[in-house]
């Protein structure tokens, strides 16, 4: 969403959904929510540039700093939010012992 678009949508009358606190939002583990939406932070209508693991970064309005909000005060419309499934931890692990063992053969070709 261009800021353009976001000045036209923080002016206008929000539907009536019903806000949940972000960290009550039920994913999957391997699950991540990604930016870039519309939320509320004490009542103030902001966007969510980035979503971490107990945080968010927020950008109060157009051109202002970002700043960094614990997810408990992040008020969302879960049905705007956006999930992508991500490897299992397990699948993560794999990967990374196989790249170890590749650099331990290029660094000692004999093993």
């Amino acid at each position: 969403m261009s800021m353009d678009t976001y000045r036209k949508a923080a002016g206008e009358q929000p539907s009536h959904t019903e806000l949940v606190r972000l960290d009550s939002v039920e994913m999957d583990e391997d699950d991540e929510i990604l930016p870039d939406f519309e939320a509320e932070v004490d009542g103030r209508r902001v966007w969510v540039t980035a979503v971490l693991e107990r945080t968010a970064v927020i950008e109060p309005a157009p051109g202002e700093p970002k700043v960094l909000v614990n997810r408990q005060r992040l008020m969302v419309d879960p049905t705007h939010l956006r999930v992508r499934h991500l490897a299992s931890k397990e699948a993560a692990r794999r990967g990374r012992e196989a790249a170890r063992q590749l650099r331990l053969q290029e660094h000692n070709p004999a093993a």
